[in-house]
């Protein structure tokens, strides 16, 4: 192979990492992690860009978490915005805590405090500056999802949004 045919398939594996084999169309719901295969949710704590602190133990025994990370540049990010403000509207008044986690990573800060504003995003919007926390989360390829039950362990992990996370809310309520 020649340097420049090399330097091709290197460019084209690139792009299939970075997107994270992402097919937003055909993304199967993962089954919900069962039982004793659930892991309590690696705590960490972000600020918003309003300069709030959010830490996610805070809504252990409270609240059930969603926590979507995402970037500026990816457009399956900006086609889920429409359906993440439904679920706020819907969901938060429920309980559910949404908290939007930029990666950070080829995203300055700046960019992601317009965009918030250009599409009025609702919900917190956490900035993750060195990707640490999305690192912690194995977050490959955006929009990635993780749902966190209010005993603080991890339910779903996927790239995309649960099918069944009205009903998820739905059965959380405090008794």
């Amino acid at each position: 192979m020649n340097s420049h045919k090399q330097s091709m398939f290197i460019v084209v594996l690139l792009l299939f990492i970075m997107l994270g084999c992402e097919s937003n169309q055909v993304q199967e719901e993962q089954a919900p992690v069962s039982g004793a295969e659930t892991q309590l949710a690696t705590d960490f704590t972000l600020k918003s860009l309003d300069g709030e602190e959010f830490k996610l133990s805070s809504f252990r025994g409270k609240n059930p978490v969603y926590l979507v990370f995402w970037a500026t540049w990816c457009p399956y990010c900006v086609k889920e915005i429409p359906r993440l403000k439904e679920l706020y509207a819907k969901l938060a008044p429920k309980g559910l805590k949404i908290l939007a986690i930029n990666i950070g990573y080829n995203d300055p800060l700046l960019r992601v405090q317009s965009f918030q504003k250009k599409y009025e995003l609702p919900y917190p919007i956490l900035y993750d500056n060195n990707a640490t926390v999305s690192r912690q989360y194995g977050v490959i390829g955006v929009p990635f999802s993780v749902l966190v039950d209010r005993r603080g362990k991890v339910v779903y992990r996927s790239n995309g949004t649960p099918e069944s996370l009205e009903a998820f809310v739905e059965q959380e309520k405090p008794s």
